[in-house]
């Protein structure tokens, strides 16, 4: 029996179809052992695929691309959500776009995928850091526990944040699904693909049967993400808000979007102008 470590990086249904995948047997049925590791950072995950702790993985793309810059040998070989899916939730006193202006905005790290996604936002708002406060709440994100605190007036959440905001009377008043922008990969090194093709092959192979369960069986697919975020579970319109987004989002043939990679090297590169020498299809292993 074949044996893995999947690194998830963090608490997000657009990570858990391994999760989904082991619940359903799978893994088994491919007669792989799998440990599916919430390393609760977006870093580490790449990091620990790269040292082949967890040798496959779902990172950011951002983070993905800024290993790369660094001298790493990752490698997509799935493309899990091509766009984003951040919401901008608010306070009473921002129903849209144009009253955001003199307000405190959360933002974390702007090389991380909501800081980046949130740099972008604002320009094809037309808003700039002089229109508004951008308040940095640090690498590990608070912006929901602020936003309930009242410490800031906005900020851009990750769907099941959003849609547990929404209960609590915050309004969404805007959204990142317009932007074509590579969110979350699948990916390992090309070291360990070297060896191990079967394997990741294998993986990807039960990622897209995964996808295939999420979207056909939502009833266990629910019961499964309710265990997994217990307070989604107490609140069920919520939950299957994030359920409907997911299951539209998923690419159902783990097909990396080129265009969409291509976008978020983009933004990448307003941090870092090394991003412009990196040829797209270099970072891409189709594999089914």
């Amino acid at each position: 029996m074949d044996e893995i470590k999947i690194g998830i990086g963090v608490s997000s249904i657009g990570r858990f179809l391994p999760l989904l995948g082991k619940a359903a047997g799978f893994f088994e049925k491919e007669n792989i052992s799998v440990e599916v590791v919430n390393q609760q950072d977006e870093e580490k995950v790449v990091s620990d695929i790269v040292t082949q702790t967890t040798p496959v993985g779902t990172p950011n793309a951002p983070s993905l691309i800024f290993s790369l810059l660094e001298g790493s040998d990752l490698v997509i070989v799935g493309g899990i959500l091509n766009r984003p899916a951040f919401y901008l939730a608010a306070n009473a006193t921002i129903r849209g776009i144009a009253d955001l202006k003199g307000k405190r905005v959360g933002i974390n790290q702007p090389r991380r995928m909501a800081g980046m996604v949130m740099l972008a936002l604002l320009r094809k708002w037309s808003l700039d850091k002089n229109d508004l406060t951008l308040v940095d709440l640090g690498i590990n994100d608070r912006s929901l526990e602020a936003l309930r605190a009242g410490e800031i007036d906005a900020a851009l959440l990750p769907p099941e944040k959003a849609f547990l905001a929404e209960t609590e009377g915050f309004h969404i008043a805007a959204d990142s699904l317009a932007l074509d922008c590579h969110w979350v990969p699948l990916a390992t090194t090309r070291c360990f693909l070297g060896t191990n093709k079967e394997l990741v092959k294998k993986i990807a192979s039960i990622y897209v049967e995964s996808i295939r369960f999420f979207k056909n069986e939502p009833r266990a697919t629910l019961k499964q993400i309710g265990h997994w975020l217990p307070a989604l579970e107490k609140e069920p319109q919520a939950l299957e808000k994030c359920y409907d987004l997911f299951a539209a989002g998923f690419e159902p043939t783990l097909t990396p979007s080129l265009n969409s990679i291509n976008s978020i090297l983009k933004e990448v590169a307003l941090q870092d102008p090394r991003a412009k020498e990196i040829v797209v299809a270099s970072m891409v292993e189709k594999l089914i």
